[in-house]
Formats: structure tokens, C-alpha cells, sequence
């Protein structure tokens, strides 16, 4: 009997836990609907106009709405909206434009609604990621080597993963080649000269990249690549190479597909590393002037 009572009370005092727990939740959800936006998340490019609905469940109890924006965490001082409640009619339509600088970080729009006494009542994040046309996204960053593959092999050695290039506006072409070589230090023999692309519209088909042999200076290396991908932080070139001196398993005509990454532009990059670069300069080379 006593195991019986013992076995009522505890269910009782689980039932109770449990009652108040999801009262709590209850309440959490209820708040969480104060204020909504018909979108949280939008993937946008620069020039792009953005346009919600903004919803108050009760508008009784807010007063206004102010919006912030910020780039990754950091607030753009000169961008500050509020909105009288009471002027306006609901749902709200928020309009914003993806402007320049926007592709810096992460966008996100907060919305706070304000009682009479100026607290904060409920709020909701728009969080926007700022895609960059193709072009801009190539010069905006430096580009590292990740995977060569061939064969569906992975042929990036280590020597080839330090590789990062970049891509200047005016057509011309810099290498850092890091500080990890092959054995024979084959990339120290040739000059980055230029790059070029054909378009389109804005989306870039082909790449182009040229160099010359600093022992055959008069002769440049041009290799084309197709853009198979430049979006999302990723950029997947493929080409067809001669690989026939790697040995019988490899034909004149081999696929070669590289990705490559995007790195943050620092003035550690260094062309020519470890090298003079004077040593690599080619008379010949004249970018734009290859396709």
C-alpha cells in the first residue's frame, strides 16, 4: 500500500513538471508570434530589391517598430527606421534595396517592437546572404587550389594546394606560389602574364589564363577552362590538358577539373615567393590580347 502511494505521488509530482513545462512553452510560442515577418531568410545579389511582410498578432501593444540593419554583427550607423504603429495598417510591406558594401558580410535587418514605454515587446531578424555577379566575385577575392581531379583521382598535391592566384582588373595575372614546392620546383619556371574571360550576359563561360615558360619567353601558354561553378564561396574550372608524359595511363586528351576557394586579399600575398620577381618579367606578355 505504502509502494502504491508512493507511486500516485511521484506521478502526481511528474504530472505537475510537466504541466508547468509546457505552459512555459505555451507561453514561449505565444510570444514568439508578436511580431513575424513572412520571410526570415532571403538569398539576394547586389542591386536586388527585397520586400516583406511584417505582421503584428496584436497591434495594441506596440507603439512602433524600429528596424537596424547590420553586416556581420557590426551596425551601419546611418541606416535607422521606426515606424508608428498606429499610422500604419498591417501586414506592413518592408521594402529594401541590396546595395554595394552589402556583400561584405551578412545583412540582417532586425525589427523591434516597441511598447509605449519604449521596451522592447518581441523582435524578428530578416537575415540576407549577398550573392556577387560572377566578375565581381572572381576580383574580389584570391583563389586557392583545394582539388585537382583526373581520372576521378585527386592529383593536388601539397605543392599545388599552397597555389594562390589572383585575378587583377587590369587583365593581368599574379601567382603566390607558397612555400611548399614539387620536388622538381617546375612552377619557379614559368610567368604569370594575364587572364581573360568570354561572357554570357553576366555569366562567364570561359576562363582564360596565360603564361610563358621564362626559358621560351616568346611563346605563350594559354590555357582555357570552362566554368563549370563560381557561386557560394567555390569556383570549379574544367579543362583539357595533354597529359601524356605522366605515362601510358594518360592520354593527349585528359580532363583535368580544379576547384579552387576563395582567401580574404592580404598583403601577405606574395607573387613570385621566395624568387625576384624581375627575373619573371616577359616583354612579350600583353594582357587582353590572348582570346
Amino acid at each position: 500500500m505504502k509502494t502504491l502511494k508512493k507511486s500516485v505521488y511521484f506521478l502526481f509530482i511528474l504530472g505537475f513538471v510537466l504541466s508547468a513545462f509546457m505552459a512555459c512553452d505555451d507561453d514561449e510560442n505565444q510570444r514568439s508570434v508578436l511580431l513575424s515577418l513572412s520571410s526570415y531568410e532571403e538569398k539576394v545579389k547586389i542591386g536586388d530589391s527585397v520586400s516583406i511582410q511584417v505582421s503584428l498578432s496584436d497591434p495594441s501593444r506596440f507603439s512602433k517598430i524600429l528596424i537596424k540593419k547590420t553586416i556581420s554583427g557590426k551596425e551601419i550607423s546611418d541606416y535607422t527606421k521606426e515606424l508608428n504603429v498606429a499610422n500604419l495598417s498591417f501586414p506592413y510591406t518592408f521594402n529594401a534595396q541590396v546595395v554595394s558594401g552589402d556583400e561584405n558580410g551578412v545583412v540582417v535587418y532586425s525589427f523591434y517592437g516597441l511598447d509605449v514605454n519604449g521596451a522592447v515587446v518581441d523582435a524578428s531578424d530578416l537575415v540576407l546572404t549577398v550573392d556577387l555577379a560572377e566578375l565581381p566575385l572572381l576580383l574580389k577575392y584570391d583563389w586557392q587550389l583545394v582539388q585537382q581531379m583526373i581520372q576521378g583521382e585527386d592529383f593536388a598535391t601539397p605543392d599545388l594546394k599552397d597555389d594562390i592566384y589572383r585575378f587583377n582588373a587590369d587583365l593581368t595575372l599574379e601567382l603566390d606560389w607558397g612555400t611548399i614546392f614539387s620536388a622538381a620546383q617546375l612552377e619557379t619556371l614559368n610567368s604569370c602574364c594575364s587572364w581573360d574571360v568570354e561572357r554570357t550576359g553576366e555569366k562567364i563561360d570561359s576562363l582564360y589564363l596565360v603564361k610563358y615558360n621564362i626559358f621560351q619567353p616568346n611563346t605563350p601558354m594559354i590555357t582555357r577552362y570552362k566554368v563549370v561553378k563560381l557561386a557560394d564561396r567555390e569556383m570549379i574550372l574544367e579543362s583539357h590538358q595533354d597529359l601524356s608524359s605522366l605515362g601510358p595511363d594518360f592520354s593527349t586528351d585528359e580532363i583535368v577539373t580544379e576547384t579552387y576557394s576563395p582567401v580574404s586579399k592580404s598583403d601577405d600575398f606574395t607573387p613570385y615567393r621566395g624568387k625576384n620577381p624581375d627575373d619573371y618579367y616577359v616583354e612579350a606578355c600583353n594582357p587582353g590580347s590572348y582570346k
